[in-house]
């Protein structure tokens, strides 16, 4: 097996990776990038050169409007941050940033997931507003507005989500607790995590559907869907929009904020939820929205979001602010025009230029797993499509997983579209029906897997190397075999 680059996160967990920054000079910031010039970088990519040229043509034309838009394919690389720092970077150095027409964008977690998870602090290292666990600063405000003791909450923060299943698979975590999710479908390399419940492990899933997580479950606790509960949802844009129920949930299903209420009511922790128990929502928003106020990511208050329909914040004075860090429409920014990055207080409130080198994947393809496969999402279906196989018409649309191939390789393999293959990595095998010439056309050497059935689980097969700065694992490349199945 090729050797893991240093920092991958892979099986054996043998890894380490200190992310360490040093300033440096333009011209020697030049001088590191002048070995990936486009021929260089087109041997390594097998993007065309051409193709390269004229893409940084549109960048480098100064009246030419440019918005970058990517989703969390960019991000699931054992480098995804790095690649995440090199698209800000092209637009830093462009100047095309902070103003219409002219953005860097990413599209991650639609509607109010990875970014609404960061903006509230539920994350393992992180406290609501963009704190952080490890500052001191940060825990005191924290314990000041929940009215905890003075060094309540610890300086170390718990485990990231990639670990934490580890850990619970190994017995070193004895309850866990799974809501709004599907990890027992969406973890990488899945053999991993197998389990039966009464294993000496306790595992509690909140949902609406039977999942292969629900599947896996000593105790299933039904939730209420989106039209069955109340709340706040936030999105890529920083809009954060406030919902009203919309209709009862049926029997004895609650909405997750509530089950976690009453559990911690039961543990004794009542006091950090001192509201009614038929209006907690806007009391609950408004004491996290005290966490953003005068921090420059200030918050519209429920009755705000109520009336408007949204707001994008930093909402100040009562007005949203459409472009972060432009002078004319943010109201922290003290310049009279351009961009003020005064959030950046360690240069000087100058962003940060990253010189990200280039980094060889955790695994490569060789002769016995000559391919790439990628896995993802499709149109039709959401996710795990717990929710969205469904409804009739996308389930009849898109009933199960394929692959998708490349023509030529279909051609040299000797298989047709409608053909079943086996797809092999040195983690598992998975069979499937055979697309050739659909909407994703894989270029030569690569396959596509949408992520989506239950059925035939194609992260049986990927592997779980992570970038050990985001904690996300790779999920768009590892090396497969195929090998035709015969009529």
């Amino acid at each position: 097996m090729p050797v893991a680059p240093s920092g991958s996160g892979t099986e054996a967990e043998k890894y380490e990776f200190a992310d360490k920054v040093s300033d440096s000079t333009q011209a020697e910031f030049v001088k590191l990038l002048a070995e990936y010039t486009p021929d260089a970088v087109s041997k390594t990519t097998g993007v065309p050169a051409e193709q390269i040229r004229a893409l940084a043509t549109l960048y480098g034309e100064r009246n030419r409007g440019t918005v970058s838009m990517w989703c969390m394919g960019v991000n699931q690389h054992v480098r995804g941050t790095w690649m995440n720092n090199l698209i800000n970077d092209i637009h830093l150095v462009t100047g095309k940033i902070s103003r219409p027409g002219a953005n860097p964008f990413s599209l991650t977690g639609q509607p109010s997931a990875c970014g609404t998870v960061r903006e509230v602090g539920t994350l393992q290292n992180r406290l609501p507003a963009d704190m952080v666990v490890m500052n001191p600063e940060h825990r005191a405000k924290t314990e000041k507005i929940w009215n905890l003791p003075a060094g309540t909450i610890p300086a170390k923060p718990g485990l990231h989500a990639v670990d934490m299943f580890r850990s619970f698979a190994r017995g070193e975590i004895g309850v866990m607790w799974v809501q709004v999710t599907n990890p027992w479908q969406t973890m990488p390399n899945l053999a991993r995590m197998q389990r039966k419940p009464n294993d000496g492990r306790f595992l509690i899933v909140s949902d609406i559907y039977p999942t292969p997580t629900t599947d896996v479950a000593d105790l299933i606790l039904p939730s209420a869907a989106w039209v069955e509960r109340e709340g706040v949802f936030g999105n890529s844009e920083r809009r954060t929009q406030q919902w009203n129920k919309l209709v009862d949930p049926p029997g004895e299903a609650r909405e997750d904020a509530w089950q976690i209420i009453e559990v911690a009511k039961r543990m004794g922790m009542g006091a950090l939820f001192p509201w009614d128990a038929n209006n907690w929502h806007e009391p609950m928003f408004e004491e996290y929205r005290t966490f953003t106020l005068g921090t420059a990511k200030d918050l519209a208050s429920y009755q705000q979001l109520r009336d408007t329909r949204g707001m994008i914040w930093p909402v100040i004075d009562g007005k949203e602010t459409r472009y972060r860090y432009a002078a004319g429409h943010d109201a922290a920014v003290k310049k009279a025009k351009g961009v003020h990055f005064y959030k950046a207080k360690g240069y000087g409130e100058k962003a940060a230029v990253f010189f990200r080198p280039y980094h060889p994947p955790a695994e490569v393809p060789d002769k016995e797993y000559p391919f790439w496969l990628c896995t993802g999402r499709i149109l039709e279906h959401w996710h795990s499509g717990s929710m969205t196989r469904r409804v009739k018409q996308l389930h009849q649309a898109a009933p199960q997983t394929y692959v998708e191939l490349n023509r030529a390789d279909a051609q040299e393999l000797g298989v047709q579209g409608g053909d079943k293959v086996r797809l092999v990595t040195r983690r598992g095998a998975l069979e499937c029906a055979v697309q050739i010439d659909q909407r994703g056309r894989p270029p030569r050497g690569s396959v596509f897997v949408p992520f989506f059935d239950e059925s035939r689980l194609i992260n049986m097969l990927t592997l779980d190397a992570m970038d050990n700065i985001s904690k996300e694992p790779d999920y768009k490349k590892c090396a497969v075999r195929i090998e035709r199945i015969l009529a």
